[in-house]
């Protein structure tokens, strides 16, 4: 988590907040998510909705660089 320390300051001051909050969130290929998922959310005042949305976009984005690995020409 260190690694995004710059990038807290750097939206604390763009965003003129007093502080900011980090959570890495970590989705497997298939969609998996950890199971402190749901308290990450809650940290985030995030309803419970974006978990499908995110779930989608991570299988979607691992369909499309398996089909750009099948139709490369060797």
């Amino acid at each position: 988590m260190q690694l995004y320390e710059d990038l807290a300051h750097e939206i604390t001051a763009m965003w003129n907040v007093e502080s900011t909050v980090m959570v890495l969130i970590v989705v497997s290929v298939n969609g998996l998510l950890a199971k402190s998922f749901d308290q990450h959310l809650k940290k985030l005042s995030l309803g419970s909705w974006i978990e499908g949305r995110i779930q989608k976009a991570v299988v979607l984005e691992t369909a499309r660089i398996v089909r750009t690995f099948l139709t490369e020409e060797p």
